[in-house]
């Protein structure tokens, strides 16, 4: 917003309360009308949990160029089925020849708290905005204080390092 983007959010709430998923679109450009994307438009579709990008793969453009970022945490619940590899590699590459598995899970343990993996997904997709890593700093100074600050900051800089 402060490099004069028009920024839209929406949430989606399911059972969010109880432990479920919460959908989030944020768009920001200089034509952004509506907050939901229209579906097969998405440039880019973040999934915080492993299985749960299959759920938002009607917003990836037909022509497989949307860029897929995938954290490799997994929320395998006791009574459910929980997709294989290989169901999951097989959806996946039939919508997006831009897979990206975002592991996160060692610096989640390095840091011991699940919390980051948003921050940590954030430093991998600069690579992919139109954003410096300078105004994303900036922006989590002035967010998060003490040490949920230096908590964020170093799980920033963990996902801007990863290749």
């Amino acid at each position: 917003m402060r490099k004069g983007y028009r920024v839209i959010s929406s949430e989606k709430h399911g059972l969010s309360q109880r432990g479920g998923k919460v959908t989030c679109f944020l768009r920001f450009g200089d034509n952004i009308a509506a907050p939901i994307p229209i579906v097969g438009s998405a440039d880019m579709i973040i999934a915080t949990e492993k299985a749960c990008i299959l759920d938002e793969l009607e917003f990836a453009k037909l022509d497989r160029s949307s860029k897929l970022i995938i954290a490799t945490y997994e929320k395998k619940s006791q009574n459910s089925d929980y997709p294989s590899e290989e169901y999951l590699l097989k959806v996946l590459t039939e919508n997006s020849d831009h897979i990206n598995f975002v592991p996160v899970m060692p610096i989640v343990a390095k840091y011991t708290n699940l919390k980051i993996i948003n921050t940590i997904i954030l430093g991998y997709i600069l690579r992919f905005l139109p954003i410096s890593e300078e105004d994303i700093k900036e922006s989590i100074t002035q967010h998060f204080k003490k040490d949920i600050l230096i908590l964020n900051q170093n799980a920033l800089e963990e996902g801007i390092k990863m290749i």
